[in-house]
């Protein structure tokens, strides 16, 4: 391996099958990194030398799976949604940590993270289970690696369940209104109506806001979702994405269930005098704070049960709002706008209820190509 030194910030040397080695001395150790390229071997020298200027030392590099991954999490949590960061933390406690914590990030192979998704695989764990745990490795072991605490990343050769494809539960028009008809009179009627009605999340109800009600326009501007942290409490942030926030045009017997929630609300608060919080919410709990999402499902599957419907999730009211819709020849750019999608997210899970309209679109096509015979005058 060819080696030059540059500039007093590492050694670069090119390898024979090409890729480039790095290494960095520190207190007489020497840090390692392969890279593709020449510049890419540059780059992480800098990032390292300024990693050793600001308090790095050869004790990271013997450091824990445990130790770095409570670094790492602590870190990663003002980049990540409330929900997302409780479930990684989650993760790494029931089923990271006790099996690889005390293992140094040095000495983690493939073969034992390998050992740990088989013996969860025959605990009964979920495949989707599994993969969150490998995404969450693999994402906390490529960032040892950018530091040179690691020469590769083990993850990577690695063999990850597939996630099983879920069977969409969705109820047809008839079983829809059989459940409104039971339902009549319940305190979260009117939450069930927009749901089944509109596709939204069940965060996006909970944090629905007066503010966001166009009264004059018939429109719901979603621009929140209410969630519940594990450790108690609530919290509204944004949607996950740019299309999450939207809006929803509204029937006028959408409007007129609304007008209804206001008296009901109206009400409520009379009742619970100085115990009322007013948070502006469309769907409120007794005392004006957010409803605990886990509740209205856990209230949802009830109904569902005592009604003798075939069951469904409370999730599956979003997946039956898109189905009728695209059924009846709701364009699905239309669906999708609705429901906070993406077109290709949108056609994955719903394509086979898009009525297969080939045929008249043959006969379209048939006319327009079809020559009609024009006869000219040839005269003259």
């Amino acid at each position: 391996m060819s080696k030059r030194r540059t500039a007093g910030e590492g050694t670069i040397g090119q390898l024979p099958s090409g890729s480039w080695r790095a290494q960095v001395s520190l207190k007489g150790r020497r840090l390692s990194h392969t890279s593709k390229n020449q510049q890419a071997a540059r780059d992480w020298i800098r990032k390292i030398r300024d990693q050793i200027d600001q308090g790095l030392t050869y004790d990271d590099e013997r450091t824990t799976l445990g130790k770095f991954m409570e670094g790492w999490l602590a870190t990663k949590k003002s980049q990540l949604r409330n929900a997302s960061n409780e479930q990684y933390c989650m993760m790494s406690r029931l089923y990271i940590e006790p099996e690889l914590g005390s293992i140094r990030l040095k000495d983690l192979g493939s073969g034992r993270i390998q050992e740990l998704y088989d013996e969860l695989s025959k605990s009964g764990k979920r495949a989707r289970t599994i993969r969150i745990v490998h995404v969450i490795l693999h994402m906390c072991l490529e960032h040892a690696k950018q530091l040179g605490l690691i020469a590769r990343n083990p993850t990577e050769f690695c063999n990850v369940p597939k996630s099983p494809k879920i069977e969409i539960s969705i109820w047809d028009e008839d079983q829809i209104n059989k459940f409104l008809v039971f339902i009549h009179g319940h305190r979260n009627e009117n939450l069930y109506y927009l749901a089944l009605a509109t596709g939204m999340r069940r965060g996006e109800l909970l944090g629905l806001k007066w503010q966001d009600v166009d009264w004059v326009n018939h429109r719901l501007l979603i621009r929140r979702q209410c969630c519940n942290p594990e450790g108690g409490g609530f919290v509204f942030q944004e949607p996950k994405t740019n299309l999450g926030i939207r809006s929803i045009q509204l029937g006028l017997g959408l409007i007129e269930r609304l007008r209804v929630q206001l008296a009901n609300i109206n009400i409520m608060r009379q009742i619970s005098r100085d115990k009322w919080q007013d948070y502006d919410l469309v769907f409120p709990g007794m005392n004006g704070k957010p409803q605990f999402g886990n509740n209205v499902s856990v209230e949802f599957n009830k109904l569902v049960d005592q009604s003798s419907l075939p069951h469904i999730r409370f999730h599956d009211c979003r997946h039956t709002a898109a189905s009728i819709m695209l059924s009846h020849g709701i364009p699905a750019v239309i669906v999708a706008g609705m429901l906070g999608h993406t077109i290709s997210t949108l056609m994955s899970n719903y394509t086979h209820f898009i009525p297969d309209m080939q045929d008249e679109a043959a006969r379209l096509m048939d006319e327009i190509t079809s020559p009609i015979q024009v006869k000219f005058n040839q005269s003259g």
